[in-house]
């Protein structure tokens, strides 16, 4: 069974690659770094490519995606001219724009924790720049850092997307939905047997579990490591 999952996890993976590749490729081009990893990702909220410099960029969109408050975002929205301690006019171009439910929004600089620690110049420039913006645009500017999200938490992000764009199946996830309905505080393994005696029907049916979970994030632990012995709860039919 385990080079049975291997595989479809490996064909599941490649057509879901294509399918992010063939988003909507409208926003800006960005230029190849041998200093930082830059590129795009394939954004399922914004149902399009966002460009990111770096993997903390790229890290922080995942983050965002599974933020329930989160409407939508965009990288480099805007240029901010401001008045540094010298006197001097500078130009500054916040890393993302980040649009809530409530219709909030706020501007996030991308930082590592250890050069914004080891960078007094970018303390200043980050105290200014949240006090003019805050001012002239009456909008909340904050750092978002490496220490902001638990690893485990983000490594299941990073698994759980990988099945955000999977064809939808009404009979696999209804399914689903009966077995979590009858069944408080299931695992995952579980669940598969109840489904179907046969591997192949399970296997078929694990990527929708995965995908449920991805659109319902409060069905389990995401600070846990998923695994086949991870337990979720019925939340009813919220899906999708």
């Amino acid at each position: 069974m385990k080079n049975t999952t291997t595989n479809l996890n490996k064909f599941i993976v490649e057509n879901i690659n294509e399918i992010l590749y063939n988003l909507n490729m409208s926003v800006r081009k960005i230029k190849k770094s041998y200093i930082s990893c830059t590129g795009y990702f394939a954004s399922s909220k914004n149902k399009t490519q966002i460009a990111f410099e770096s993997t903390l960029e790229r890290d922080f969109y995942m983050f965002l995606e599974f933020e329930k408050n989160v409407l939508k975002y965009e990288e480099q929205p805007m240029q901010i001219n401001y008045e540094y301690t010298d006197g001097k006019k500078r130009r500054y171009t916040p890393d993302t724009l980040v649009t809530y439910i409530d219709g909030t929004q706020k501007l996030f600089e991308v930082k590592y924790a250890n050069e914004l620690k080891n960078n007094p110049e970018l303390q200043e420039k980050i105290k200014i720049l949240k006090k003019h913006i805050q001012e002239k645009y009456n909008i909340d500017f904050e750092i978002f850092t490496d220490e902001d999200i638990n690893k485990q938490y983000l490594e299941n992000l990073k698994f759980l997307y990988k099945f955000a764009f999977i064809p939808p199946s009404n009979e696999k996830i209804e399914a689903i939905l009966q077995i979590l309905q009858s069944n408080e505080n299931i695992e995952i393994k579980e669940i598969l047997l109840k489904i179907h005696v046969s591997q192949q029907k399970q296997l078929e049916h694990l990527p929708y579990i995965w995908n449920y979970i991805f659109l319902n994030t409060e069905v389990g632990d995401l600070y846990k490591k998923l695994t086949m012995k991870t337990t979720l709860n019925y939340l009813g039919k919220s899906h999708g």
